[in-house]
């Protein structure tokens, strides 16, 4: 039985760890709560009223458990958070561990221990977020060191696809370490191939797909990594089709793992700033994969675009009639369509209706669409 809407409400500051009957956290000291919290706890098999929690409510301490928490007339209807908000300690420490796990010197056990950790704190914040809370990649991001904040990201992406997908607390874990883990091979690739800025010669290729390999030796030496982890490291460039590497696995031949990670990795290393590149948008990125469907799980596919914000609200886009939109609001039943604010007329669009003079989006309002639109006009 879960109660946990009985026992807290927004607003109250925890003033003491709290545990469930098993002495698993839940709750550390200091956690205010939020409505996504709320909804989070909702999905803990728990009986709130067996623990013992103290908080702080308009100023008096005291213990809440098994009290029904008294409403206001006053108080206003509760919204769950369209993004998922992490910590700045948290991206900042999880950008450090992946940091160490490619140092030179690193004891591989040691470092691997502690992005195991890191990769837990991301699983458990998605987890605790809204049901309907959705991931904007551009919030993560606080390097542009490709290969550390490339390996928070895809940690990041495969558990929120792995909760999209409805996968217990257990498996959303596991896509996060696969993810945090899944390039500790790269290590063992000489840098001057793993660095090269232009395009690899077939020999370098080679050698850079056996990256899988070494991880998959390299994961072996950790505790506290789940098989299913393990897996997902390794497979992770296995593609349904069977074109990918290092054993050209088909279909239900790759794990469900492998196949989150997949997605996750081409969409934040199409998204991501390099040394020879920029990084392209998000709904520009999707666009791309669109055309690489036949190696992704289609399934998880739909489910990873639901997940996404792909255009932030605020942001401006490029409407069909070439004039530039404000996203007033996202719209959770078609990602890639949200509502639009006219600034001229003051009208909210709808762009996932159709009609001949309905205007769509064509892409984010920058100079190169602005380009493309002009020479589709033109021809």
């Amino acid at each position: 039985m879960n109660n946990v809407n009985q026992v807290l409400r927004i607003g109250d500051i925890i003033q003491d760890d709290v545990f469930t009957a098993g002495k698993v956290l839940l709750l550390k000291k200091g956690t205010v709560i939020t409505q996504p919290l709320l909804y989070g706890l909702e999905r803990f098999d728990c009986d709130f009223n067996s623990i013992d929690i103290i908080v702080e409510r308009e100023g008096v301490v005291s213990q809440v458990a098994g009290m029904a928490a008294p409403q206001t007339d006053n108080e206003p209807a509760a919204q769950q958070d369209e993004s998922i908000v992490f910590s700045d300690k948290l991206k900042h420490d999880a950008v450090e561990a992946a940091r160490q796990l490619f140092a030179a010197d690193a004891n591989i056990r040691e470092v691997s221990e502690t992005a195991v950790s890191i990769s837990n704190d991301i699983a458990n914040n998605i987890i605790l977020a809204g049901s309907d809370a959705r991931l904007c990649i551009q919030d993560l991001r606080v390097t542009d060191e490709y290969t550390y904040q490339h390996s928070v990201d895809v940690g990041v992406l495969a558990a929120q696809l792995a909760k999209s997908l409805g996968m217990p607390p257990k498996w959303i874990s596991e896509a996060a370490q696969a993810g945090v883990l899944h390039d500790i091979g790269k290590r063992r690739v000489p840098p001057e191939i793993l660095n090269k800025p232009g395009k690899l010669t077939d020999e370098e290729f080679q050698i850079m797909k056996l990256h899988p390999v070494f991880a998959e030796e390299d994961l072996h030496l950790i505790r506290g990594i789940s098989e299913a982890a393990k897996a997902g490291a390794y497979e992770h460039h296995e593609k349904l089709d069977g074109t990918g590497y290092p054993r050209g696995l088909k279909g239900s031949g790759i794990s469900r793992i492998a196949q989150i990670l997949a997605i996750a990795d081409v969409y934040d290393a199409l998204t991501s700033k390099r040394v020879y590149k920029p990084g392209m948008s998000s709904a520009r990125a999707v666009n791309i994969m669109m055309g690489m469907i036949g190696g992704f799980n289609r399934d998880y596919f739909v489910a990873f675009l639901k997940s996404l914000i792909l255009y932030p609200t605020g942001s401006r886009v490029l409407g069909t009639d070439g004039r530039s939109y404000v996203v007033y609001k996202q719209n959770p039943q078609s990602p890639m369509q949200p509502f639009l604010l006219d600034e001229l007329s003051g009208n909210i669009i709808d762009v996932s209706q159709s009609g001949a003079d309905q205007v769509t989006i064509f892409g984010e309002d920058c100079e190169e669409m602005r380009l493309k639109w002009q020479e589709g006009r033109n021809k």
